[in-house]
């Protein structure tokens, strides 16, 4: 099976999973963007003047090929490029290319693959995240200090109410030296102006959609993503005890399940308290993800985990 399917599988019951990097082999010679050049500098480059998305998708699935893995990118009924953009994440002077990976018919496009040409060949990352991680990958490519350097925004999932709402945390990501590492420590200025924005939104919600695309069906996991914030920024430990605890009391057998997932990124000796009250819940969705929670070896869930390296 190859990477982003183990990825997808991973993540429906992980909830979040690393980036994963793979160094290919010698270049495949069936594909042109294999020869071409991806120097910064070059006239035009291929950020300027990007190929067309088959081309791409060939690329990729022969970068998958020659790791070992057997891509299914391009087939009938298998994955396809969502989006993509080249873009000078590593400043050593080649191009990366960043791509969304979905698959066909399905609401996906929660992969991203990372290729970056090297003096020595290519190397593969990826990862999944959100459904829709990878359905915009050039608005996620950012400067957010504006000092020339590119970060990468990358949107994993706190928790949903099914059929309502989602709750997403945004990583930010960024070539270190060494791999794509989460620098989110270094923004908390983004973190801070998103908080701002939800201050601002979840008072104003209305039953409509408004102009920033949130109604008051989502109130509850735009709630659930402002205590994750404060968390975070360290304002309060336990910030979204208080709904968390009322979800976990609910007749909604789905909020009941919300406060599971809430509960154990809390962390808290509460939240672990009202995570054993559900263990006992009548529905087996909900006792079974408070009982993992609870276990010994599990543990404390993050809103963001680092890159993972898989040689």
């Amino acid at each position: 099976m190859r990477v982003v399917a183990i990825v997808s599988l991973l993540s429906v019951f992980c909830g979040w999973v690393p980036f994963c990097v793979h160094a290919a082999g010698p270049a495949v010679p069936n594909s042109t963007l294999t020869a071409h050049d991806w120097s910064v500098n070059a006239s035009p480059n291929l950020a300027g003047n990007p190929p067309n998305v088959k081309l791409v998708e060939r690329f990729i699935a022969s970068i998958e090929n020659s790791v070992g893995e057997y891509s299914i990118l391009g087939e009938e009924g298998g994955e396809y490029v969502c989006s993509f953009r080249f873009a000078d994440l590593r400043r050593d002077g080649f191009l990366s290319l960043v791509a969304g990976i979905g698959v066909v018919d399905r609401p996906s496009c929660r992969g991203v693959e990372i290729i970056d040409k090297t003096v020595s060949g290519f190397e593969l990352y990826s990862s999944g995240g959100d459904i829709g991680a990878g359905s915009d990958v050039s608005a996620k490519i950012r400067d957010l200090r504006h000092d020339g350097h590119l970060e990468f925004l990358l949107s994993s999932g706190l928790g949903s109410i099914p059929q309502r709402c989602s709750a997403n945390w945004t990583a930010i990501y960024a070539w270190t030296g060494a791999n794509y590492t989460d620098v989110s420590d270094r923004f908390k200025d983004f973190y801070r102006g998103r908080l701002q924005l939800l201050d601002k939104a979840i008072p104003a919600l209305q039953p409509a959609r408004g102009a920033n695309g949130y109604a008051l069906s989502d109130k509850e996991c735009l709630e659930a993503e402002a205590a994750a914030l404060q968390r975070f920024l360290g304002i309060s430990s336990d910030a979204g005890i208080d709904q968390a605890v009322r979800l976990a009391t609910s007749r909604d057998r789905a909020e009941r399940e919300f406060a599971t997932e809430l509960l154990a990124k809390i962390g808290t000796p509460k939240a672990r308290e009202y995570l054993a009250k559900l263990a006992g819940d009548q529905d087996w969705t909900v006792s079974t993800y408070a009982r993992n929670a609870l276990a010994p070896n599990a543990k404390r869930p993050k809103v963001a985990d680092a890159f993972t390296r898989v040689n």
